[in-house]
């Protein structure tokens, strides 16, 4: 039995900084560097997220049946691990550098290249990551433990990146009197994201490389490599009600959150029209919300079960969250400008990313415990089926997020490489819409669906005796 030390679980949960650092890049930073700054209608930049997508749809079902039945003396998941570490972090990079002088076509070619490379070097990762958290315990509350420390270290690699992207790159000086509309700063912060994924990749493999013989291993009579399993393994495990509820949930709250963080810079800069210092102190409030999150997860769990917390957890973050461009389009709130933005802001953006990163982190535990009710018919540990699933899931957050924003950008013609005093307030107003109850929307549909769940603890100490049997 493998003993869990802390060492461990941060080792573990430093490799999620690779997807923090990527869903950073480009959720908040991406289609407003090719649209507002380059020049490229935000439409094409959905489009390349779309299409990107698409290509994910195919590799993350087919990298966790191959990570599921992988044999090697590195065991099932870390071969793949080791060699994302180089292509990754590069890939990254070079989606930031494009050569000048590019046109549209050319800039949009280049998106959907280095988007399709960077995600799927990241499925490469992320997939048999995800997979090995679900298998360092059986334990129906330690699992919600760990998926934290994952949760955790992801975002603190991501509002990093942030926070120190907006302090030194874009920050407002006499030398970068343009801030937001800098375009050196864009391939600084790819060489940065560059940077820090590949240190978190490196540290993880290096910190968990000690729990592989104590892994589950792949069986010897099955072919490293199937297509044709990859996808039926995919739609075997759609069968299973409570996965098919939570990957539903799971893609809506993605998208909705992709849509969210791509409207991030658009209404800081313009709705609130905040500096980028200010708005890098609103990205702190992400890390504020961490520790509340890593706390209301498992308590939470423990004390209603995960089905309840997980509804509770949507519906107080979505009301939190949004309430401030909700206040603003009834003209409740103070004007821009004001002293009191940024406390009402910060006080509510804390609140909600508390509440939706203690739901991922709910979600997270509850596909683990799919996972073994799956194992209760198949007889096989297929954990990277269920997180290619989780995988593809988070990565929807920018292909179908981004398009929703880019379509919602170019419907309300919202001007391009413009200062907030050259932009109307019909504009403004038209970006709170689409910026505010279209997702708050989104959100509350998921909420709902999450209500049908019913895998709750008492059937998986069912699950977990009848697994015990089976194995003896």
């Amino acid at each position: 039995m493998l003993k869990l030390t802390f060492f461990t679980k941060f080792s573990y949960g430093v490799g999620q900084i690779s997807q923090g650092v990527k869903d950073t890049a480009f959720q908040s930073f991406v289609v407003f560097y090719f649209s507002q700054v380059l020049g490229m209608p935000a439409i094409m930049a959905g489009f390349a997220a779309l299409i990107a997508l698409l290509v994910d749809a195919i590799t993350d079902p087919l990298m966790g049946d191959v990570s599921d039945n992988w044999h090697s003396k590195w065991g099932r998941r870390h071969p793949f691990m080791i060699a994302a570490v180089i292509p990754f972090p590069l890939s990254l990079f070079m989606l930031f550098s494009p050569p000048a002088g590019l046109d549209q076509q050319g800039l949009f070619l280049w998106l959907v290249c280095w988007s399709i490379i960077v995600r799927v070097m990241l499925t490469l990762f992320n997939v048999p990551h995800n997979a090995l958290g679900a298998e360092l315990s059986k334990d129906y509350q330690e699992r919600t433990k760990i998926v934290s420390y994952r949760t955790f270290l992801g975002y603190v690699g991501g509002i990093s990146l942030s926070v120190i992207a907006l302090n030194t790159f874009f920050k407002v000086t006499e030398q970068n009197p343009y801030g937001m509309l800098n375009a050196q700063g864009y391939s600084q912060l790819g060489l940065l994201a560059a940077v820090i994924a590949f240190v978190a990749m490196v540290f993880c493999i290096l910190g968990t490389k000690n729990t592989i013989p104590h892994l589950p291993k792949a069986p010897k009579d099955q072919k490293k490599v199937d297509f044709k399993r990859s996808f039926r393994a995919f739609a075997e495990a759609l069968k299973l009600r409570p996965f098919r509820l939570i990957f539903i949930v799971q893609v809506l709250t993605m998208v909705a959150g992709g849509a969210g963080a791509t409207f991030m810079l658009y209404i800081g800069s313009y709705f609130f029209a905040l500096s980028p210092a200010e708005i890098s102190l609103l990205t702190l409030t992400i890390v504020v919300g961490l520790v509340p999150a890593t706390i209301i997860a498992p308590v939470l769990s423990k004390k209603i079960d995960k089905m309840p917390s997980l509804v509770l957890c949507l519906l107080v973050a979505t009301v939190f969250s949004f309430s401030p461009i909700i206040l603003r389009l009834l003209t409740v709130l103070p004007e821009n400008g004001s002293p009191m933005i940024m406390p009402i802001l910060f006080s509510t953006y804390v609140v909600g990313y508390s509440f939706f990163i203690a739901a991922g982190i709910i979600i997270g535990s509850m596909l683990a415990d799919v996972a073994d009710l799956h194992a209760t018919t198949t007889r096989k540990r297929q954990e990277g089926i269920f997180f290619a699933a989780n995988s593809f899931a988070q990565k929807a957050t920018f292909g179908l997020g981004t398009l929703i924003a880019g379509i919602g950008l170019d419907v309300i013609a919202f001007p391009k490489q413009v200062d907030v005093s050259q932009v109307s307030a019909e504009a403004l107003f038209d970006l709170g819409m689409i910026a505010g109850p279209v997702p708050m929307l989104i959100y509350l549909i998921s909420a709902y669906i999450a209500t049908k769940y019913d895998l709750n603890k008492t059937k998986h100490t069912e699950i977990c005796m009848q697994l015990n049997e089976q194995k003896n």
